[in-house]
């Protein structure tokens, strides 16, 4: 549902068509709004024309006075009462009126170049349909001791991948996180948009079903955008949680299931399985345990942090895909705690 506030539509009907919308979704974020609007509007486009919807999930802060107060023919604001980010953003592509998107979270900032090097990296790469660009951290102040690149996953940093193999069908391992996200409109629209049945890791579902769908994805270096690091990410009880989660929500995917060694996505594993998850799964377990209790031992502590947070990953995987084992259908005659003893068996 768009919003009654001022987005300059009849002044942007003398306006070329744009050829980026920047699609950020936004929850009770007002304080950094001002800030990234501010580096959205004064971009280096060098006559790139560009739009900004942003898309308020049903934030309770300020929000809409914020964007009010930055009224610009640029600027489309859309009110998205649904929760989710993933219902956010599929809102911005269904208004969307550029071929390209970029996916922008209301936490960073672009560098002034950021348009310009979205649109040099797209037409330099016509083969590709999304891209993700690099992102940075703006720390508050010291990272605690623990906190190494090992374990930057948790605040959606992405950086120094370099120009390595692109991501597709037989490369699907890494991730292309939605934070800093290019992607073709059609490709988006074609796939389904993102899944609102994922509340995080929704990039990671999407990046399965694109590759799965034979698309290709590249990372790109120039594409910058520093993600201004919030305190609260920087304590442990925030990066333990985040893990758990993730493992559910891989678990969910099947992911450790459907990506091979090489890095092909694959059927599921079925073979070999204890309560949904392959011995592989469990063989991981152990040598993060192991890993976890010889770091302690040895008082290493970004290591047995970085353990730590593994083993929860993974243990939260295999409870999750036992629990999903647990709920799926059974075959009639199916007897849980005993012997298969009915009709089909006896057939």
């Amino acid at each position: 549902m768009m919003s009654s506030l001022p987005d300059g539509n009849l002044e942007r009907a003398s306006f070329q068509a744009p050829e980026i919308s920047v699609v950020i979704p936004t929850y009770n974020r007002a304080p950094f709004l001002p800030a990234l609007l501010d580096a959205l509007l004064v971009q280096r486009v060098h006559g790139i024309p560009y739009e900004i919807l942003i898309i308020d999930n049903a934030s309770v802060d300020a929000t809409a006075d914020t964007i009010a107060a930055h009224a610009s023919p640029l600027i489309r604001y859309f009110y998205e009462p649904r929760p989710g980010a993933s219902n956010a953003r599929n809102t911005g592509v269904q208004h969307a009126a550029a071929q390209l998107i970029a996916f922008l979270d209301d936490d960073l900032l672009p560098a002034p170049n950021w348009l310009p090097s979205i649109k040099q990296t797209m037409e330099s790469h016509p083969e590709v349909d999304c891209v993700g660009g690099r992102i940075e951290p703006q720390w508050p102040g010291e990272p605690p001791v623990w906190l190494t690149p090992a374990n930057y996953a948790p605040l959606a940093l992405q950086y120094g991948r370099g120009a390595g193999k692109p991501l597709s069908s037989t490369n699907a391992s890494g991730c292309l996180v939605a934070a800093n996200f290019i992607c073709r409109r059609e490709v988006l629209r074609e796939v389904g948009g993102f899944s609102p049945a994922f509340f995080r890791d929704e990039d990671r579902e999407l990046n399965l079903r694109l590759w799965r769908a034979g698309k290709v994805g590249i990372y790109a270096d120039n594409i910058v955008a520093t993600a201004v690091v919030q305190p609260e990410r920087l304590t442990k009880r925030y990066h333990r949680s985040w893990h758990a989660v993730t493992g559910a929500n891989h678990a969910r995917l099947r992911f450790k299931q459907i990506i091979a060694a090489d890095g092909r996505i694959t059927e599921p594993v079925t073979r070999h399985c204890l309560f949904g998850s392959p011995a592989y799964v469990y063989k991981e377990l152990g040598a993060e345990l192991v890993k976890w209790v010889r770091a302690f031992a040895a008082r290493r502590q970004p290591e047995t942090f970085t353990a730590e947070c593994r083993t929860r990953y993974l243990a939260s995987y295999i409870w999750t895909r036992a629990l999903e084992d647990f709920k799926a259908p059974r075959p009639t005659g199916f007897h849980p705690t005993g012997p298969n003893t009915g009709p089909q068996a006896s057939a």
